[in-house]
């Protein structure tokens, strides 16, 4: 098509009627923006961890004021993991944002793809009418108005052409509709590809930061290992941990703010749970553990980073860093039901958050003294542990 689009639809303008009624209804209907439902959930969950790090933030500094004021080698060393897990958040939340992105990206490009099947047939549609108007360009409304023979048939000719005319308008008005659109996002995806590489480049860097204070955590670790010199020593610390989860879980129920009562609980749900992570049981409940002490919960051995998930619905009775388990979550299920997750790199819930079914709350770890990456997970009724897999599959 040869002809400046301008000359084009002055040609085809000339007594024409508009039905802008029609033009905008189709606009909207073929522009109407995608679901913001994804975008408004990444949003919210992001500023709940904005929440979690500040938190974790303020923890750590006045940790560091203390170390400062006298060396602790306990201090050094959940000061360490305070870090560990404020940049895993950030990292967290870089991800999501990556996330974001990526599904912008994908759904402009899919926008592009019908925009341009769109075009190539309102070209060829183009394309059709201009040669008709070629061909037809004799038949002009000045001879048809001289022409008054026969009068019936001139006011159904004139009809015939107006129809024709407000066709070629709207399709002239289409074509350009979808012309400006894609001009938009061609724009708009050269943004989210430069917003991409940037995240990408902080990415990089916060995994750098993470290696770094991984290092520092291990190091501080060794230096905690070394004044347990026996058995004995270890079995003291393991009691001693039991004890003081067992009282920050007393604690938190009694300054509890939200009432559990409606909740549910696991009864009815014996066999039907998932597990909170991915990964094989390294310790079963009931195992033989140090001496005479016994595992109250299972470990499941699985990589350093991995998600764990709310096994029911419930509300956070306690999500904060404990020694001997690190970071620790625990949820009431109501009817008396509890679930607990030990040793995690970070939390991503805070005391008093409703949690869902297989929702994200925490993010597999190490923290609480553990060498290896694990969930420490305990399934509590009234108090006493019982044994999850009668719960999970």
């Amino acid at each position: 098509m040869n002809l400046p689009f301008k000359i084009i639809k002055n040609l085809f303008i000339k007594s024409a009627v508009i039905s802008f009624s029609a033009a905008l209804c189709f606009c909207a209907s073929v522009l109407a923006s995608p679901s913001n439902d994804s975008n408004n959930n990444i949003t919210k969950n992001n500023e709940k961890l904005k929440q979690v790090q500040l938190s974790i933030k303020q923890q750590r500094e006045a940790l560091d004021k203390q170390i400062s004021k006298k060396s602790n080698l306990e201090d050094s060393f959940k000061s360490a993991e305070l870090k560990v897990a404020e940049i895993a958040i950030q990292l967290t939340q870089t991800n999501n944002q990556l996330d974001d992105v990526n599904d912008k990206i994908s759904k402009l490009k899919q926008e592009q793809h019908k925009l341009n099947k769109e075009k190539k047939i309102q070209q060829t549609l183009l394309a059709s009418m201009v040669k008709i108007a070629y061909l037809n360009g004799k038949h002009d409304y000045t001879k048809l108005l001289l022409n008054q023979n026969e009068p019936a048939q001139l006011e159904r000719l004139i009809t015939y052409y107006k129809s024709i005319n407000d066709a070629r308008v709207k399709q002239l008005e289409d074509i350009q509709r979808v012309l400006t659109r894609l001009s938009e996002i061609d724009q708009e995806l050269a943004q989210q590809q430069i917003d991409l590489l940037a995240l990408q480049k902080h990415q990089k860097d916060e995994r750098q930061q993470l290696a770094l204070s991984q290092k520092e955590r291990k190091s501080a670790l060794r230096q905690l290992n070394k004044n347990i010199k026996s058995d004995q020593d270890k079995l003291k610390q393991l009691q001693a941990n039991q004890q003081r989860l067992t009282n920050a879980i007393a604690a938190a129920q009694s300054k509890m703010a939200v009432d559990p009562a409606k909740l549910a609980g696991l009864y009815t749900l014996k066999k039907k749970l998932v597990w909170p992570t991915k990964g094989r049981l390294k310790s079963k409940f009931g195992q033989r553990r140090n001496g005479a002490l016994r595992w109250k919960g299972v470990m499941i051995d699985s990589a350093l980073g991995n998600r764990v998930n709310s096994i029911a619905e419930g509300i956070i009775l306690y999500a904060d860093w404990l020694k001997g388990f690190g970071w620790v979550t625990v949820i009431d299920h109501g009817k008396g039901y509890m679930s607990l997750y030990g040793h995690n790199q970070a939390l991503l819930k805070r005391a008093g958050d409703y949690v869902e079914p297989n929702e994200p709350i925490a993010l597999v770890g190490q923290s609480g003294g553990q060498a290896e990456a694990g969930l420490y997970f305990e399934i509590r009724y009234k108090g006493k542990t019982v044994n999850p897999a009668r719960w999970c599959r």
